[in-house]
């Protein structure tokens, strides 16, 4: 069975369309599991409908105290499923393609067909992006924010490409981060699984659009075109400050992770991944120069030539 766990807050607009979406899904064999975060609107309610419609499970969970987060909700509800064979995560407006879950799943065995199934796997794909009223914005988030696939740790480690939202995580992964996910050091869900797959296991990625990707105003996080000049002059305008706090929060991130799993980095032989982490988490300390030579030095590099402008000046 594959468990959905979906995060919730004021969504009426857009989730009746989201669960549609998973409701005609060509693997029929899931169950989905909300955390609503104190909607003020009918959001529950139609999540409560939504379970009378449909043969498979639906296990709703209103927070008490709302988490404030998407981040912190998905850390709520995969604690809560962290032991579920197969894990999938869904925001709550966007739309499934119909054949996600069996395209993820088949990749996904195949994965733990040749890796196995006790090493961490990680699967996901590209998204189309929409506009609110469901018109296409681009065919592919990857080609729109120039977004490498390259899975080796020395580009993830600065610049997240994964999407939560396509992402399907087998039970070794889950439970080696589950807990962790809530802290204030961690930036997103899916960048944290994202590295932890990249240091101890395996990320498969899907070079098609898994679903169509709403991009409206209430979004946190969203697409952008990374080649483009009103991108560029809108980052020149927040200027230096604002990147070097993004970094800042990189660096953090990765000095948490190491101190979560030092001691199983070196235990399992992966020495080399544990002295990258370690030193990208203290560059901040370091000079300009000593900076840009560990990016030459050790190929950490953001994707798309503004990207890389930016590092170059700022970072």
């Amino acid at each position: 069975m594959i468990t959905i766990i979906m995060a919730a807050y004021n969504g009426q607009e857009y989730i009746n369309e989201q669960l549609e979406s998973i409701k005609n899904q060509t693997y029929r064999d899931w169950r989905l599991v909300v955390r609503d975060d104190g909607s003020s609107d009918k959001t529950v309610d139609i999540l409560k409908k939504f379970a009378k419609e449909v043969e498979q499970e639906v296990i709703i969970k209103v927070n008490e105290e709302p988490s404030g987060s998407a981040k912190r909700n998905f850390a709520r509800l995969l604690q809560d499923v962290q032991n579920s064979s197969y894990v999938m995560f869904t925001d709550q407006d966007d739309i499934w393609k119909k054949d996600k879950i069996e395209v993820t799943y088949n990749a996904m065995l195949d994965a733990e067909k040749k890796y196995g199934s006790k090493t961490p796997i990680l699967v996901h794909g590209d998204v189309e992006v929409i506009d609110g009223s469901g018109n296409v914005l681009a065919e592919s988030m990857f080609n729109l924010s120039h977004i490498d696939s390259n899975s080796e740790l020395s580009k993830i480690i600065i610049q997240n490409h994964v999407t939560g939202c396509t992402m399907m995580c087998n039970r070794s992964l889950s439970a080696g981060i589950a807990k962790y996910l809530s802290d204030d050091r961690v930036i997103m869900h899916d960048y944290f699984a994202a590295l932890y797959a990249a240091v101890f296991g395996k990320i498969i990625v899907l070079e098609r659009p898994l679903l169509s990707y709403r991009q409206h105003g209430d979004n946190s996080v969203g697409a952008k075109n990374n080649n483009n000049i009103f991108y560029l002059a809108k980052r020149l305008e927040q200027g230096r400050r604002s990147y070097k706090n993004a970094m800042k929060e990189s660096e953090d991130q990765i000095a948490f992770f190491v101190s979560l799993y030092k001691d199983e980095m070196i235990a399992k032989k992966f020495v080399c991944q544990y002295e990258l982490m370690k030193e990208y988490s203290v560059l901040n300390r370091h000079s300009k120069i000593y900076r840009i030579i560990f990016y030459m030095k050790k190929n950490v590099w953001k994707k798309g030539t503004i990207r890389k402008i930016m590092q170059i000046i700022w970072g």
